[in-house]
């Protein structure tokens, strides 16, 4: 049985470090939220990869490379604080300075490091880090309240945003996408608390809670590439007219709707609030704060529920029903499959196959 969990553990952390890779170099590039997604499954991927260790008595090899010493669980509070404020904090910008909050943890890293290569290169045996009373309270007790914390308050602004008993009610799936990642956080927290401060016999039950999590996540991001798209949509700012009393906001309103219908703005895919100021010969400013003003979005707001409505429109026309949903999208003004996915979803509260499945049952009955 033993030799099938060691199996189990290495293919689950295994698949865990690969999709946590993944999501870093992402959030490096664009979408900040998946860097912090990426460390947390990082953290718990290595934890498990050192259960795998245990299981086979890898530390007990000669030349042994000691990978665990690139864990910290002082990765978790700050990753899952940010990660939390990305998702349910609309227009949230992570700071350089706030690079500083993961600086404990780089010392943990270090320090660990430090005094593995020393015992290496001087064959000293020296005394385990965690034997040291302040050093288990710093990398072993605060990790667990940190994260509480920082869970705690993921909970309650989901439940804010999202809320579980109201009139708003999510699709399955969206409730799954929204929730899952803190059920799990708040299950692997109460564990974790269990075993370490109250000394509970549950590491078995944290080790298949990570298994199975890192597996299960890590298919629905496969199956769904949108899966970890979970920033909410951006609050419209409020743009100030005083500098352009001389214009009809009725007019301009008008001629703005005449060109986008004519000409179907919207679905040029790389289409600035600059490029539709210059075609009706108006202030920048004006044109987001007329767009503001009559619509309640902001333009990018704006232009994607117009491509999002023309997508619709196809959808219900069995003349377009030959074409596939990229292709649609893509004639739409979309420039991508995800931000399609993303854009759609947050219109209607529902993904485009889902919506197409619901169409095509309409137009061609059993």
């Amino acid at each position: 049985m033993d030799n099938w969990k060691a199996v189990l553990y290495l293919l689950a952390s295994g698949q865990g470090l690969l999709l946590s890779f993944a999501l870093i170099i992402k959030g490096l590039r664009s979408q900040r939220a998946n860097l912090f997604l990426g460390l947390i499954l990082y953290t718990i991927s290595l934890e498990l990869l050192n259960a795998w260790g245990m299981q086979v008595q890898y530390h007990r090899s000669p030349d042994v490379f000691p990978f665990w010493v690139f864990q910290s669980y002082l990765i978790l509070p700050p990753a899952i604080w940010f990660f939390a404020h990305y998702s349910t904090v609309s227009d949230y910008t992570f700071r350089r300075r706030y690079i500083w909050a993961f600086a404990p943890a780089l010392i943990d890293i270090f320090i660990q490091l430090s005094w593995t290569l020393s015992r290496r290169m001087t064959g000293h045996q020296l005394p385990p880090l965690l034997d040291n009373s302040i050093w288990f309270f710093c990398t072993e007790i605060l990790p667990i309240l940190g994260t509480a914390a920082a869970v705690g308050w993921f909970g309650h602004q989901l439940t804010k945003l999202f809320p579980i008993r109201s009139g708003r009610f999510l699709p399955l799936g969206e409730f799954v996408k929204r929730y899952s990642l803190f059920v799990f956080l708040a299950a692997l927290t109460v564990l974790w608390a269990a075993g370490v401060l109250f000394k509970r016999p549950i590491f078995s039950e944290i080790e298949l809670l990570l298994t199975l999590f890192l597996f299960v996540y890590a298919y629905l991001g496969y199956a769904n590439s949108s899966y970890f798209d979970l920033r909410v949509a951006a609050k419209p700012k409020p743009v100030e007219k005083a500098a352009f009393p001389q214009f009809d906001d009725a007019k301009q309103w008008n001629r703005l709707e005449t060109v986008f219908q004519q000409e179907a703005l919207h679905t040029q895919s790389r289409l600035t609030l600059e490029d539709v100021a210059e075609r009706l010969r108006l202030p920048a400013r004006y044109v987001s704060y007329l767009i503001n003003k009559q619509h309640g979005a902001n333009f990018n707001q704006f232009v994607n529920t117009l491509r999002v409505e023309a997508v619709i429109r196809k959808l219900n026309d069995p003349a377009e029903q030959h074409k596939t949903l990229l292709a649609l999208a893509l004639e739409a003004g979309f420039n991508s499959k995800s931000t399609f996915n993303q854009v759609f979803r947050t219109h209607t509260g529902q993904s485009p196959s889902h919506y197409l499945t619901r169409v095509t049952r309409t137009t061609n009955p059993a």
